[in-house]
């Protein structure tokens, strides 16, 4: 620990040191100037490719038209200049260096579909070409993050790297999204990828500081912001993943479930480059709710405003207090009867005054330039995106900075510094009544929502219900959030052979939100959980992440054919958080803040944690004629987070690769005219996850009880010193081909995970004297595959089509639960959670009686047959039944969902003439389920279609009531439903102008995004989610949909 301690102290001076140098370093005059432009073999522009000279420090990248300018300091005499690009293969080109003082050297890149002589960073510590690795690894490049429709960096990857689900949670503004890489990788943690940018590892939460009590029922669960948000998708150069475990070992205990890491972009040697990408956006509703329109309502009108209890739930009950004596069914408790009686109504569809079309905007301006001695890059930005719910936004103001200087032959500095000031105005979402989502599913429809009274105040709706707009119209929920992520690099190459690498950075912000919810002008006739008084909230987090790796690599040739490579280093991780919240309730007139609060129910938060993470490693590398590599690597990292006697865990890691098509028999062969590259790979690894446990979360846990004139801290949670990270172990195979001169690729691979000590909080007797205590105590697998299969059926100067096909299979499974458990809920309902021998997450839920033949099992109900849920022996979860055939017993349960897929699929075609592009991806997510609570909900309450048939009298009276809980148990099978869909996720138009008076080029395009789902599902969309980023998935509660994008985006280059 005294070592992390020394180096958190000292990390931000270095890193100041480190940047005072960047910054004060003086542009020299180079002596040779090397030009040209780098094309296809269609004659096509290669953009961002890399133009090194070997064996120096020198580079840069060629332009949008393939320009490349190097001024270098070099001394007479014979060089090489290598060329590289994602998806060309790398190509050597010579150069002698006499007396003249420019050079021009054009050149063209093969194709390489498959990126076998890409060069990453990702897993490798270091700079390796894919063909060394033995595990897959995915690329995007800056063009694919281009022109994609949306401003959320997390949402523009899906369909792009092979193996990732991505799923968009929510459609408000902000855009929650989760990524899965090779299925869920916790159950109290995380699943979530760990990000770096620059090399500094960032954080990717989706904390919220806003809606903190939801409504008073404790509905915390819902979907936020990622922070990956902050991160401009128009300053990234190029993204790298690895999926699994094999491949992240060398991080250590927080890359469990893979790695993304983004680089963002570097100034060029030669002239200024000005690049100015405007685009504007237009927002809809893609699908909207079928809603009752039958103009009548069962039982008696109790007055014109319909604002007694008897005018509530008249579907399903009859709660007026002169129990009318109508023939009908029903719980004592609620009346004892339903209604048959119908009376005229006017019905509206809420979703005319909750949705709206909305526009937003997106500029960001770039300028970059160096010479051979330095260069420098620089951008600002303002994104502003409107919500298709009204009065809901998303602002983003952002400017990055990044310069790199050669010191000399065998030093170079790099640094650069991301600041963004993001703000929202939001309105609660996800499983929270006060979502103006939910505030329509809970109510009939049969209130005018616009009426307003003679002091031009919204009136009420349902008796206990909240009017939709006064959530749209008076509350006020905001969010800002300032963050900054620096990094400064030193490289040094003192000796042949050796390179030093230094990094430092940080990532640090505050997120602060206001949630101010006024009087109800109705304040009566609404329920005291819903705050009629009021509601006022104030929240701040800090957070302050710093990371240092220091790394040394000796490269040297053993002998003729054997090369190696041994890479060494320490890295660390400094981790810092506060979060302070109050909320109060009956308020004061005309003020927002929590000073208007005359009642603070609940007392002050106040949380703050340090965590330190360090670790060693070690890394060998052998090739054997550029052919054959192996590499083993090995490393023990500790955190604070864990017992003394436990926080130090050793991760390895071993691959091979093999590239079969390089041996002599395979080129003389007349296979290799059409069979161009066979690689095969494997590798093994381990990795931990340390998401399921906070930093203090080890020790025994107090919950302190104020009163007046005293209180007390009983105990809440006993420590256990002996937790442990979950650690996944990996195994991974797989192969890379390319066919017909690189016009054809296929990449496959092949895993099996499993994921031992899951962290588990479980409940404890009442005899210990304590609620819960955390351990190690379960188990699971993924297992699975994934391949991409990509090609350029044509390819000519003119015309060029490339395809490519993604899909991904994984399957999970619990495969121990702790003390003989057989299901642990993930919340009250239970209805979801954690079940011995099946996925993670799986519905188990009750479920309709069924005759033999599969028909429903109805039950004749005061002359009305209705559905009933499944009765028996819940010891053998056998059905019963009684002498007259019907169920009897207790109701029984069994899985009849997973949110998690079977297949993901997506199909990315993009065809270029001339100047036009066209660019259509398909995305198709097939077996899995969604628990729909919106369903049930909105048929009690009579706004939902089976409402309608009931009213219309194609279902019996008390059909409704009988699946929804009124009549019996509710069914919960009525929940689950097939939640498969494909999806026109992208369709993109563009034309580049390549010479304008006044601009080098200009592109335009045209861009539609989420334009089309097939699915079946009754809900708005199948993708949301209203549990965020947590282990609760594919629930659907006031959920706000995902919007169909249309945006004309303009990027010209000066």
């Amino acid at each position: 620990m005294k070592h992390v301690e020394f180096l958190k102290r000292s990390g931000t001076r270095f890193t100041l040191l480190l940047l005072s140098l960047l910054f004060t370093a003086a542009f020299a005059q180079a002596q040779v100037t090397i030009s040209g432009k780098v094309t296809s073999k269609s004659n096509a522009a290669v953009a961002n490719a890399s133009v090194i000279v070997r064996g120096t420090v020198s580079g840069t990248s060629t332009d949008d038209q393939g320009n490349y300018t190097l001024t270098v300091d070099l001394k007479p005499g014979k060089y090489t200049l290598e060329f590289s690009g994602v998806s060309f293969k790398t190509k050597a080109v010579p150069l002698d260096i006499g007396s003249a003082t420019s050079y021009s050297v054009n050149t063209s890149l093969d194709d390489d579909i498959i990126g076998m002589d890409e060069v990453v960073v990702t897993g490798t510590l270091g700079r390796s070409p894919k063909r060394q690795l033995g595990n897959s690894i995915s690329t995007v490049s800056a063009r694919q993050l281009q022109n994609s429709g949306s401003s959320n960096l997390s949402a523009i990857l899906s369909g792009r790297v092979m193996g990732a689900q991505v799923n968009q949670n929510s459609g408000d503004p902000g855009g929650g999204i989760s990524i899965k890489l090779r299925g869920v990788g916790s159950i109290t943690g995380s699943s979530e990828p760990l990000y770096i940018v620059d090399g500094v590892i960032i954080d990717n939460s989706s904390a919220n500081v806003i809606n903190l009590n939801a409504d008073a029922q404790g509905s915390r669960i819902q979907s936020g912001t990622n922070r990956i948000a902050d991160v401009n998708p128009n300053d990234i150069e190029r993204i790298e993943v690895i999926n699994g475990a094999a491949a992240a070992a060398i991080y250590g205990s927080r890359a469990s479930n893979g790695v993304v890491q983004i680089f963002t972009k570097k100034g060029r040697s030669g002239k200024a480059r000005v690049t100015l990408t405007t685009s504007v956006q237009m927002n809809s509703l893609r699908k909207r709710w079928e809603m009752n329109e039958v103009p009548l309502r069962f039982g008696y009108a109790g007055d014109a405003r319909l604002s007694t209890v008897g005018d509530r739930l008249t579907m399903i009950a009859n709660l007026r207090g002169n129990q009318v004596a109508v023939p009908g069914t029903g719980p004592a408790s609620l009346g004892g009867r339903l209604d048959q009686n119908t009376y005229a109504v006017t019905r509206y569809d809420y979703q005319d005054n909750i949705f709206t079309n909305s526009v937003g905007t997106d500029n960001h301006l770039s300028v970059s330039g160096g010479t051979d001695k330095a260069s420098y890059y620089f951008s600002t930005s303002y994104l502003l995106n409107n919500g298709i719910v009204s009065n809901t936004n998303f602002q983003r103001y952002g400017f990055k900075v990044r310069t790199d200087v050669t010191l000399s032959s065998w030093a170079k500095l790099s640094g650069g510094t991301l600041y963004s000031n993001s703000r929202s105005k939001d309105m609660p979402n996800g499983n929270n009544f006060f979502s103006p989502i939910s505030t329509m599913t809970i109510i009939d429809n049969v209130w005018n929502a616009e009426e307003k009274d003679a002091n031009g105040k919204l009136q009420h709706v349902e008796r206990l219900r909240v009017n939709p707009l006064t959530v749209i119209e008076t509350f006020d929920i905001r969010q800002e959030t300032n963050r900054n992520i620096s990094d400064v690099k030193l490289t040094l190459t003192p000796i042949k052979g050796l390179t030093l690498d230094i990094t430092n950075g940080f990532d640090t912000y505050s997120q602060a939100g206001n949630t101010f919810q006024p009087r109800m002008p109705y304040e009566p006739l609404v329920a005291a959980s819903f705050f009629p008084d009021g509601y006022v909230s104030y929240a701040r987090l800090n957070y302050f992440q710093w990371t240092g790796d220091y790394i040394a690599a000796f490269k040297t040739d053993l002998t003729k054919n054997l090369q190696s490579t041994t890479t060494g280093g320490f890295t660390a991780q400094y981790i810092k958080s506060s979060f302070a919240s109050q909320e109060g309730r009956d308020l004061l007139p005309n003020v927002k803040t929590i000073r208007a609060a005359q009642n603070l129910f609940s007392l002050p938060n106040d949380s703050r944690s340090e965590q330190s993470i360090w670790g060693y490693f070690l890394q060998q590398t052998l090739a054997y004629k550029n052919k054959m590599f192996l590499t083993l690597a090995g490393r023990f990292d500790g955190s604070s987070a864990f017992g003394t006697d436990v926080r130090n865990i050793f991760y390895p890691k071993a691959s091979l690769s093999y590239n079969l098509s390089d041996e002599d028999f395979w080129v003389n062969s007349n296979v290799s005219k059409w069979f161009n590259t066979l690689k095969l790979r494997t590798s093994y690894g381990r990795a931990g996850n340390l998401t399921g446990i906070g930093a203090y979360e080890r020790f025994t846990v107090y919950q302190p009880v104020s009163y007046t004139g005293g209180g007390f801290a009983p105990l809440n949670r006993i420590g256990n010193s002996g937790v442990r990270p979950e650690i996944k172990e990996e195994i991974e195979g797989g192969f890379d081909m390319q066919f017909l001169n690189g016009r054809l690729g296929l990449q496959f691979t092949v895993y099996n995970q499993n994921i031992s000590d899951l962290l588990v909080p479980f409940n404890l007797a009442p005899s210990n004297g304590a609620g819960s205590i955390l351990d190690n105590v379960g188990k699971m697998r993924n297992r699975g595959f994934e391949m991409m299969l990509n090609g350029s059926p044509v390819a000519n100067s003119k015309f060029r089509w490339d395809a490519s096909l993604l899909l991904t299979r994984n399957k999970n499974e619990v495969t121990e639960v702790y003390r003989n458990a057989t299901f642990i809920g993930f919340d009250a309902s239970n209805t979801q959670g954690v079940l011995l021998g099946h996925p993670v997450g799986v519905y188990y839920v009750n479920y309709y009686a069924r005759n033999n033949d599969g028909s429903l099992l109805l039950k004749n109900v005061n002359g009305f047959l209705l559905p009933q849920v499944e009765l028996g022996d819940p010891a053998t979860n056998t059905p019963q039944r009684n002498a007259s055939g019907q169920p009897t017993g207790t109701p029984l349960r069994k899985v009849l969902g997973d949110p998690n897929p079977d297949f993901i699929l997506t199909l990315n075609n993009e065809f270029t003439y001339k100047n036009f592009s066209l660019r259509m991806q398909w995305d198709g997510v097939y077996g899995f389920e969604v628990y729909n609570w919106d369903w049930i909900t909105r048929n009690n309450v009579g706004n939902g279609p089976t409402a309608a048939k009931e009213l219309r009298g194609e279902l019996p009276r008390g059909w409704v009531a009988a699946i929804g809980g009124f009549i019996g148990p509710r069914i919960q099978e009525e929940h689950v439903e097939s939640g498969s869909f494909t999806k026109l996720r992208e369709l993109a138009l563009g034309y580049t102008f390549n010479k304008v008076k006044f601009a080098q080029s200009m592109k335009v395009t045209l861009v539609g995004r989420n334009l089309l789902s097939i699915d079946k599902y009754r809900g708005f969309d199948p993708e949301i989610n209203s549990a965020g980023q947590s282990i609760v998935r594919g629930t659907d509660f006031g959920s706000f949909p995902i919007p169909r994008t249309i945006q004309l985006s303009i990027i010209t280059n000066f």
